[in-house]
Parts: structure tokens; C-alpha cells; sequence
């Protein structure tokens, strides 16, 4: 565990070093862009080629669908009440609604539960809005954007979901299982790969889209950072349990941990793109992460999730 610790910690430096050098912007722009198109629907693959699709998945995507929905409400709601301009309730946004299922939590899945709980983690990062919570992220970093500024015209959300490569992985791979694959696939290889590259890509991505400017807030603006985590990592999960509870669905612990995990590191590169402000995610993702990995490691080293 240590050494792969010290692993995702090197991939950040790289990443801010890299951050430094003149085609930085250009390094995070095309990486981004291969998480997207291609890491994601990977994952996807894995995921929705080797799971059961029975009733009780279906319950259990019924209620996370619900919770998550809940909680983009919520966040949403708290963002525009606090904020004074439209990058700031924005930014709040991104913070409280989305937690890294990638980044961190598909390697904390896999190290916690193995390879079905990083199934369900990638499951529930696909599906518990329907459609992938990227896609979702980015029409709302669009929809806030400082276009006053950027002079850029923005596609409409519709657009945005049509042409997802997210959204179409899942489509294509609901209709081979439908069809084609019957029955779950042996696929773990695959497994262990995605959850030993997501890290480092995470990590890496994060390193080129940390601002270098030192950490200067007011009170304020923490204390309404501290509101949208409380959201991210104690309302979340606290909603699946009350919609799961409600429903008399039996909910695998893992689904617990993906609820509760921090800002998503995604919600940083994405403000960064969108000119929102990303010094505020960027205490968000920090603050947050800080303390839910560190609580899961631990965890995981005294012998929990068997």
C-alpha cells in the first residue's frame, strides 16, 4: 500500500512539474481528452460485461440514481443560495456534487472490496445519473462559465450528451448485454488494470491542473467551501442511505464509500477549462480529499472490507 501510495505522489509532482514546462495547457488538454475518450469507456466495459444484471442491481441503481440526483439538487441549490457571482455558485456546485469515483475511487474500491467492489464503483460513477456524472459536470461548468471573458459560445447540453464517448460506451455496451453477452464475461485482468491506471492518470491530471498561486481565502469563502463538502461527503451518502432505507434495498458497503468520497479531481480541470473559480475546487478537492483517503487507508490497513 505504501508504495502505491508513494506512486499516485509522484504522478502529481510529474504533473506539476509538467505544468511548468511551455506546453503544459496542451499536455493537460490532450489527457483529459484520453481519460474521457477512452480510460472511461474502458472501465465501462469491465464493468458492464462482467456484472449480474438482475433485479437487486436494478434496485440498487434505482436508489443511487434517486440519492445522487438528490445530491446535484442539493448542491446546486447551496451553490447559487451562497455565491455571488455565477463561477463562484458554479464552482460550489462542482464541489458538493461529485464525488472522485474515478481517480480515488476506483482504487479505493478495488483496494477495500476487490474486484466486485470496483465494478459497483464503476457502475455507479457510469450510471447514478443516467448518464456518466462527467457529462453532467461539464454542462453545469458550461452553463457557469465566464463567457463574458472567454468570448466562447458554449454547446448546448443536448449536444454535450449526444456526442459524450461516456454516453455512447454505455449505450453500446446495455446492448450487447441485451444481446450478445448473456452471461458475465471472466474479465479481472482487465479489472486490475483499470484500477492500477486510473490512479496515476487521476494524479497526474491533477498535478498539471493545481494552481501555483499560493492559498490566499478569506473566511467566507471558507467557510462556504466547508458547506459544499459537508454536502460532497456527509449529506451524499447519509441520501442513499435514507432513499435505500426507504426502499428496503440492501446496499453493498461499497456504495457507501463512493457516495462519501471527495470532490472529484475531474471538477478541477473542468473549472479550469471553464474559467470558473478554480482556486475555490481547488480547496475543495484538497480539504476533502485529505480526509476521506486518509480515513480509507486506515481503514483498509487495520483489516476492513475483509
Amino acid at each position: 500500500m505504501l508504495v502505491d501510495l508513494l506512486l499516485l505522489a509522484a504522478f502529481g509532482a510529474l504533473g506539476l512539474w509538467l505544468q511548468r514546462r511551455p506546453r503544459g495547457d496542451l499536455v493537460r488538454t490532450r489527457l483529459w481528452a484520453v481519460n474521457y475518450a477512452v480510460l472511461i469507456p474502458i472501465a465501462a466495459a469491465f464493468a458492464f460485461l462482467t456484472v449480474d444484471l438482475d433485479a437487486h442491481l436494478a434496485a440498487i441503481v434505482a436508489c443511487t440514481v434517486t440519492a445522487w440526483w438528490i445530491t446535484v439538487a442539493l448542491a446546486g441549490a447551496y451553490g447559487h443560495l451562497v455565491a455571488r457571482e455565477r463561477p463562484m455558485a458554479g464552482a460550489l456546485w462542482l464541489v458538493a456534487a461529485f464525488p472522485n469515483t474515478g481517480f480515488i475511487g476506483f482504487p479505493l474500491a478495488h483496494l477495500a472490496f476487490g474486484a466486485d467492489g470496483l465494478r459497483l464503483a464503476i457502475i455507479y460513477d457510469q450510471v447514478s445519473l443516467v448518464i456518466p456524472a462527467i457529462v453532467v459536470s461539464t454542462i453545469i461548468a458550461q452553463r457557469h462559465a465566464a463567457t463574458s471573458t472567454s468570448g466562447v459560445a458554449h454547446p448546448s447540453a443536448w449536444r454535450t450528451v449526444l456526442t459524450s464517448p461516456p454516453v455512447w460506451s454505455v449505450l453500446v455496451l446495455l446492448v450487447l448485454r441485451a444481446t450478445v453477452v448473456r452471461e458475465p464475461l471472466e474479465l479481472d485482468a482487465l479489472g486490475g488494470a483499470v484500477g492500477a491506471v486510473v490512479g496515476p492518470v487521476g494524479f497526474l491530471l491533477l498535478g498539471l491542473s493545481l494552481p501555483r498561486g499560493e492559498f490566499s481565502h478569506g473566511r467566507r469563502e471558507v467557510a462556504e467551501v466547508l458547506g459544499a463538502i459537508s454536502v460532497r461527503i456527509i449529506a451524499a451518502p447519509l441520501l442513499v442511505w435514507l432513499v435505500a432505507h426507504a426502499a428496503g434495498v440492501d446496499m453493498p458497503d461499497v456504495l457507501y464509500l463512493v457516495a462519501a468520497l471527495p470532490t472529484a479531481f475531474h471538477a478541477l480541470v473542468i473549472s479550469r477549462l471553464y474559467g470558473l473559480e478554480v482556486t475555490v475546487v481547488r480547496l475543495g478537492v484538497l480539504a476533502s480529499s485529505v480526509g476521506v483517503v486518509t480515513v480509507t487507508v486506515v481503514w483498509v490497513a487495520l483489516g476492513g472490507g475483509g
